[in-house]
């Protein structure tokens, strides 16, 4: 009896930490965010009635001399309430009563400081904390040779030593800019600025090779994982053995690999072993994918290196966060391929478990830079109720030098809410379908 218990505790257990991981990291996020409001609140002497971390029912409360310091319910927010902050206030200690850079100052620094965090761990990724690699290098911007088969070092193409300055017209800060860049465009010609013997060198099409595929991975047998949504929506699902491509049977995954890379339409015909039937699926619409035909040039970790290459990436990172917005708007990515706190937490513990089986925590941090810097630029974002649509009223009024009515912009904020709490209660929906029938709503 004790030892079916020990099984079943280990077995739960082995499911929850990861998920434990993930909530702790959300509420750091939250804490560090909430605590830069509230560290320069105080040190402009703003009264500050509550800082709470989590949101609902006061489960922990101290009272302070003047704050009111609260651990709420559910971990999925926070707030710094201060005196003055939505309405009039006589004292003189309230929000409202303070010098207007002073308030520009408090409302910017919750995700100013999420950025820093970004850099922080940003730092431990670029010094090889946490990797399994032996002595890991700092990437650079700088092509070190080309794979075998290449066609972007052609004529008027790459070259070796090439330090790529630009993609498709946008600046290259890091390596990762390098894939994130292309992966945004699927055609297989892009534009390069690079410079070449201390020159600058304008490359207007550089023609890569583009095949099929990036759904779903597969193991050696064949057998396939992470099959994308809209590849579950064609009847696919996770577990399911590929035997035949088009008609062509498969044996191996080096064969399923080159009869999809063989696809011209980008539209291929399945026959899979499900359990002990076979099924087959028509017509099931693939992505195309870039072939990176080069490597870049590594270089040995150093302390200016390091702490340049972690300001590199946060770069990086904060660029992601609009262009990937932009790209939802133009419609390259659907409502499913959207993630709320339920589908994020879910990544992170997915990420923390597998970091753990390959012992090496570099993917674990990296997930972590890019959700904390993901919220603090997306704070800063000119929307109503977040931090960046209340500077926008204060850099109206610090231009126009005419206090918008209290009333007129917490009308504002308030119907900003409103939508972000439906928008949000939405993605959790489609976050709980997802986990549930691996399938997204929409």
């Amino acid at each position: 009896m004790k030892l079916n218990f020990l099984v079943t505790f280990s077995a739960v257990w082995s499911k929850a930490w990861p998920i434990l991981v993930a909530v702790l990291f959300f509420g750091l996020i939250i804490f560090i965010h909430e605590f830069g409001h509230f560290i320069f609140a105080k040190l402009f002497k703003v009264k500050v009635n509550e800082f709470a971390l989590g949101m609902g029912p006061t489960i922990l409360k101290k009272q302070g001399k003047v704050t009111k310091y609260a651990l709420r319910l559910f971990p999925i927010g926070g707030f710094v309430s201060m005196e003055g902050e939505d309405e009039e206030s006589e004292d003189e200690g309230a929000f409202c009563n303070k010098k207007l850079w002073q308030k520009m100052i408090i409302v910017a620094a919750g995700a100013t400081f999420n950025i820093i965090l970004g850099v922080l761990i940003c730092v431990l990724i670029v010094a090889g904390v946490g990797s399994n690699q032996k002595d890991p290098l700092v990437g650079t911007n700088t092509i070190s040779q080309f794979y075998e088969g290449a066609v972007s070092n052609g004529e008027n193409g790459l070259m070796v030593g090439d330090k790529i300055l630009k993609i498709d017209s946008r600046r290259v800060f890091s390596d990762y800019d390098i894939s994130f860049l292309m992966q945004r465009n699927n055609t297989g010609k892009y534009s390069f600025v690079v410079e070449r013997d201390g020159k600058k060198i304008e490359l207007p099409e550089v023609n890569f090779a583009v095949r099929t595929g990036g759904n779903f991975s597969y193991d050696e047998s064949c057998v396939i994982s992470s099959v994308s949504s809209k590849l579950k929506k064609a009847g696919l699902k996770d577990g399911d053995k590929i035997i035949a491509v088009n008609g062509v049977k498969i044996a191996t995954n080096q064969a399923l690999m080159e009869e999809i890379g063989k696809d011209k339409d980008y539209s291929i015909d399945f026959t899979v072993l499900r359990g002990d039937e076979e099924k087959t699926f028509e017509k099931v619409k693939m992505q195309t994918v870039t072939v990176f035909d080069f490597s870049i040039l590594g270089e040995e970790r150093g302390f200016l290196n390091v702490v340049g290459g972690a300001f590199r990436y946060t770069a990086t990172m904060s660029r992601m966060v609009y262009l990937s917005l932009f790209d939802i708007i133009r419609g390259r990515y659907g409502f499913n391929d959207l993630a709320g706190p339920i589908g994020t937490v879910s990544v992170i513990a997915d990420v923390t478990e597998q970091s753990v089986q390959s012992a090496d925590w570099s993917a674990m941090l990296m997930i972590m830079a890019l959700i904390t810097v993901n919220i603090g630029v997306f704070n800063l974002l000119p929307i109503p109720a977040l931090d960046g649509g209340r500077l926008f009223f204060m850099f109206v009024e610090l231009i126009t030098r005419k206090k918008i009515p209290p009333k007129y912009e917490n009308w504002i904020h308030a119907a900003g809410l409103v939508l972000l709490l439906v928008f949000m209660a939405v993605i959790s929906a489609s976050d709980i379908w997802k986990w549930i029938s691996g399938i997204g709503f929409m």
